[in-house]
């Protein structure tokens, strides 16, 4: 079960050149790519932007401990 203390899950794909899964319309673009689940009651009031601020402030905190 998922513990909202626990940092937010996420997938990256460090070089999507070399990812055979990637596919591209187009011509690739070099860099990395990272999805994050992200969940929120609402943003239609200025104090949800400002708890989504410091939630991922401390979630940074707790990922360099």
């Amino acid at each position: 079960m998922f513990n909202k203390d626990d940092p937010p899950m996420h997938f990256i794909v460090p070089e999507i050149v070399r990812e055979p899964k990637m596919h591209y319309y187009r011509v690739p673009k070099l860099g990395s790519y990272l999805a994050i689940k992200l969940e929120y009651d609402s943003c239609l009031f200025e104090e949800s932007y400002d708890d989504a601020i410091d939630n991922y402030n401390a979630v940074n905190e707790k990922q360099k401990q």
